[in-house]
């Protein structure tokens, strides 16, 4: 095995593994703050979101820097943005929305289904902030019109 390659998989793991014990202190400070003033802090509800999208584009980098070596033009992959990617957002700022103090955004974009889901499962919106990282970054690939010739 190369050296190189152990130390760059040992890298990301270890970045992972910081992101999630990060993400479990301001999960700790967010129940913590609610238990005294009964408020959501949004700073924190958001910082703990951009962190498990961060895992999922930090799962991803190894994609989007084999895809830059290579010779192109750097492009969106947009079907897979659209497709995967904008409902993957929109679950992942799901408790953005929800904790949101206008009637009418929370309203119009959760429905009565979505909550329930929500409650059902509380990890579906963790995973979705994961997988709309790592989708974001797996979305730009190389192209290069010699190939198709």
């Amino acid at each position: 095995m190369k050296v190189k390659s152990i130390f760059k998989y040992l890298v990301i793991i270890v970045l992972i593994f910081l992101m999630i014990a990060l993400r479990a202190y301001i999960t700790r400070q967010l129940k913590s703050q609610f238990e005294v003033i009964y408020r959501i802090n949004f700073s924190i509800l958001f910082i703990g979101s951009f962190i498990n999208v961060a895992i999922g584009l930090i799962l991803g980098i190894e994609y989007l820097i084999n895809e830059v070596k290579k010779e192109g033009i750097l492009k969106l992959n947009l079907p897979k943005i659209i497709i995967m990617g904008v409902p993957s957002m929109y679950f992942s700022f799901a408790y953005l929305i929800g904790y949101c103090n206008n009637e009418f955004i929370q309203k119009t974009l959760l429905s009565y289904p979505i909550i329930n889901l929500f409650d059902y499962d509380s990890s579906f919106i963790s995973v979705s902030q994961i997988i709309f990282g790592y989708i974001i970054i797996t979305s730009f690939y190389r192209y290069n019109n010699f190939l198709d010739k």
